[in-house]
């Protein structure tokens, strides 16, 4: 007579599986996304140092602010006949003066998010002092104006708010 054996998994066992999967899922996805966000803010990134060392030459040699990107050394590109950028941010530009001194904004605006998704915007400010000195300040936030360096953020547990400190490293979302 030969024993009969059972082989496989009982439900319990299946049922601990998904359990686990589902948990580490739950755990990795969110921060996932953040880390693909961070990645992708990279082109920004670059655009805004190409955009920025650019029109810091137009503003040397010329004594103004670049007025658009036709004015620019190098070739931003463009998303369509108006609109420069890259794949997944829309940039745009412009001079802001103020008590503290000649400001130039530069925004690169993330496209293809809602705001429930997390839409957010970086921000490169250029400041001349008086004495002719630029310095250069980044925030990351959800106001696209070029006409306020405010980086206007909603609460702590939103997805632009997360991904903002992803960006930047900090809380404070400067850098």
């Amino acid at each position: 007579m030969h024993k009969q054996t059972n082989t496989g998994f009982t439900l319990i066992e299946l049922l601990v599986v998904v359990l686990i999967v589902g948990i580490l899922t739950a755990v990795a996805l969110p921060q996932y996304t953040t880390a693909v966000e961070k990645s992708r803010s990279a082109e920004a990134l670059t655009l805004m140092d190409a955009i920025s060392n650019s029109a810091q030459r137009h503003r040397l040699q010329k004594d103004v602010w670049p007025g658009g990107f036709a004015y620019l050394d190098v070739e931003i590109p463009k998303i369509n006949n108006n609109t420069y950028g890259g794949k997944n941010f829309k940039m745009t530009m412009g001079p802001m003066t103020t008590a503290d001194g000649n400001k130039f904004i530069i925004v690169a605006e993330r496209r293809d998010l809602s705001a429930a998704q997390g839409k957010y915007a970086l921000k490169t400010i250029l400041t001349e002092a008086n004495d002719g000195t630029i310095t250069i300040l980044r925030k990351c936030g959800t106001n696209t104006s070029t006409t306020s360096e405010d980086n206007d953020l909603a609460s702590e547990d939103s997805p632009s708010t997360k991904y903002c400190s992803a960006i930047t490293g900090n809380k404070n979302n400067n850098f």
